[in-house]
């Protein structure tokens, strides 16, 4: 029988490749759409922050009916809302397309992140975050190809950019066929038959007796949600809310705009260099996961983090420097910081905080928690990025995300729960020690 945690691995990344893929094809999608459809700065934020939609709904329901059950219903919504942006007659249409596909893209996080928790040992945890982090760039690189690619196609190009995102669902739905349901769910839930079945097609190798031992290392009192009202809980939430907040408010903002700014700015010569030149720092973050993809277990999540957050508030200051003066290689150089410092330290650990530091039975809802608040952030950002940007110029709007960078930076200091090298039980009982 094969090892059904590859299995679990594979359909998470081929889960955080499709949100990646849906998120920055919109970097490319405004190019053309905002000359074809004449978008003011309002209508661009609105339509950028329509994908931003879901997760705490998302992770009550992983957490109410079993990781299993939420495979499907979330991939089957993303295709619905592909096609209506795709066919979109209006801007009405097109925002309520990509809520659907935000809602079902926000629903389906926690639950990646749950899965890729429970279904991996203690000490591949680390790497398995980071690879399916890097599946997020790939992604998100992906996108930014096809998006280049089909820009020749004329000013309805952005149709055939949105409707391409359903191959990668379609390709999701294939692939999460047959995954067994979380043997620390069922446990919790007293369904020891089932958790028993499970564990044979998570560790086939595993002897009876291997498979009682872990099945017991399972079993710890239920929890509720007035625990995470104690310090020690309450500590671990901020930490798994607030740096995530921070990172989707600067790199959602650049990520979605980077594009534009580019060419707006006199950066870059055109549409096509401007899509190219936004794939180059894509391939930055993404080399920085595959730095820490083998140190990540080793060095631990807080200290990356940490790394990561300063190295994005540094790019983002030299960034605004540079492009007050318009020294163009200085603007490529800090960008590349600041996207370095994303793919070592919180494009990664943020994801992975959020549920390893949780009680299996609340570890989906915390993690829809920091996701609807993170993407909270995301959204302010979607919306007021361009408005800032016309009214206080691209070098104050990048201060400021270096400031935020940096709160970000403080707080995974003051607040951090290193994770590694420990089983979720053991993180669990030195929370309730506290």
């Amino acid at each position: 029988m094969a090892d059904s945690r590859g299995h679990a691995l594979g359909a998470a990344m081929l889960g955080m490749l499709l949100d990646g893929y849906d998120l920055s094809i919109m970097a490319v999608v405004l190019l053309p759409l905002s000359s074809a459809w004449h978008l003011q700065a309002t209508e661009t934020g609105i339509l950028m922050a329509m994908a931003l939609i879901g997760g705490l709904f998302g992770g009550f329901f992983t957490d109410r009916f079993g990781r299993r059950r939420l495979l499907f219903p979330n991939i089957f919504l993303y295709v619905l809302g592909a096609l209506i942006s795709a066919f979109s007659p209006d801007t009405a249409a097109l925002f309520a397309g990509r809520f659907i596909t935000g809602l079902a893209i926000g629903l389906d996080y926690p639950l990646v992140a749950t899965i890729v928790a429970e279904y991996s040992q203690s000490a591949q945890r680390g790497n398995r975050f980071a690879r399916v982090n890097l599946a997020w760039y790939i992604g998100a690189l992906l996108s930014t190809l096809v998006g280049w690619a089909l820009l020749s196609t004329g000013p309805d190009s952005w149709r055939w950019m949105l409707g391409s995102a359903i191959v990668p669902a379609l390709a999701l739905l294939w692939l999460r066929r047959g995954l067994p349901e979380s043997p620390r769910w069922l446990v919790r839930k007293g369904q020891h038959q089932q958790t028993e079945e499970a564990l044979v097609q998570l560790q086939p190798a595993y002897s009876p007796a291997q498979r009682q031992a872990e099945l017991e290392s399972f079993q710890i009192q239920r929890q509720s949600w007035r625990i995470l009202l104690r310090k020690a809980w309450l500590r671990r939430l901020f930490l798994s809310v607030f740096p995530w907040f921070c990172l989707d408010v600067v790199g959602l903002g650049i990520g979605l705009y980077f594009p534009m700014v580019l060419r707006d700015n006199g950066l870059a010569s055109s549409n096509a260099a401007a899509a190219a030149i936004n794939a180059a720092f894509l391939i930055i973050s993404a080399l920085g996961i595959v730095f820490i993809v083998s140190r990540l277990d080793r060095w631990g999540r807080i200290p990356l983090q940490s790394a990561g957050f300063a190295l994005m508030s540094l790019g983002l200051a030299v960034f605004a420097l540079c492009s007050w003066n318009h020294w163009i290689m200085g603007v490529y150089l800090a960008a590349a910081v600041y996207s370095f410092g994303v793919g070592i330290g919180p494009g990664v650990t943020v994801f992975a905080l959020a549920v390893e530091i949780f009680p299996t039975e609340l570890r989906a809802s915390a993690a829809g928690l920091a996701t609807a608040l993170s993407r909270l952030g995301a959204f302010f950002s979607a919306v007021l990025f361009p408005i800032f940007e016309k009214s206080w110029g691209i070098p104050l709007v990048l201060v400021f995300m270096s400031v935020v960078a940096l709160l970000g930076l403080l707080a995974t200091l003051i607040y951090g729960v290193e994770s590694r090298m420990k089983s979720l039980e053991e993180l669990e009982n030195l929370a309730a020690k506290n």
